[in-house]
């Protein structure tokens, strides 16, 4: 049920003590991490800035560090997700990782609400006080609101304003960039 992740190349330039300007790195991500969310998923952190305006000089290598669900309050992060396609002999009745959808909690990270609706193929419904930007690259996914689901194909965007969400793979793996940035304002901990 482990997805097998696919390496993300990642360049990262920058300038020289010259004004130059070169790679500073050029390898596959190194921040991967694999069943965090659900055990068909992965995610690789590409980038990750504390605050804003972002730090753009020195050679430090800000796609490596602690992993965090959530982006820092007043910065932000690059992430692909990558995620498997639930098998047609899929039954949910049987999948032990499951959990239903429960009354909103607040994790022990402190910033992201869940509602629980998570399986092997599914995320939990969550909510943060972030501003998410999502890039559909390949695939197919679903994202899933309150008031139904949304088909994404490759080149779809979505943009998310700190709502209750979840996503699923109907059919295809899937991957997809999200730039995530700490919001200000308080997600509603309140179900619809």
């Amino acid at each position: 049920m482990t997805i097998k992740m696919r390496p993300i190349r990642r360049i990262v330039t920058g300038n020289d003590e010259q004004g130059l300007s070169g790679v500073l790195y050029d390898s596959y991500a190194p921040n991967v991490n694999v069943g965090t969310i659900a055990a068909s998923a992965g995610m690789t952190d590409i980038w990750v800035y504390e605050n804003l305006p972002a730090i753009v000089d020195g050679a430090r290598d800000d796609g490596n560090l602690p992993f965090s669900f959530d982006p820092p309050a007043n910065g932000g992060h690059l992430r692909i997700v990558q995620s498997a396609s639930k098998p047609e002999n899929y039954d949910p009745a049987l999948d032990t990782t499951a959990v239903p959808l429960h009354e909103p909690r607040l994790r022990k990270n402190g910033h992201t609400w869940d509602r629980g609706g998570q399986n092997a193929y599914s995320s939990p419904i969550h909510q943060s006080a972030t501003i998410d930007y999502g890039v559909l690259l390949s695939g197919k996914r679903t994202l899933i609101l309150d008031d139904g689901h949304r088909e994404l194909l490759p080149g779809d965007v979505v943009v998310q304003l700190a709502n209750w969400h979840g996503w699923t793979n109907p059919s295809d793996t899937s991957l997809m960039a999200f730039i995530m940035m700490g919001g200000v304002g308080k997600p509603k901990k309140e179900e619809v």
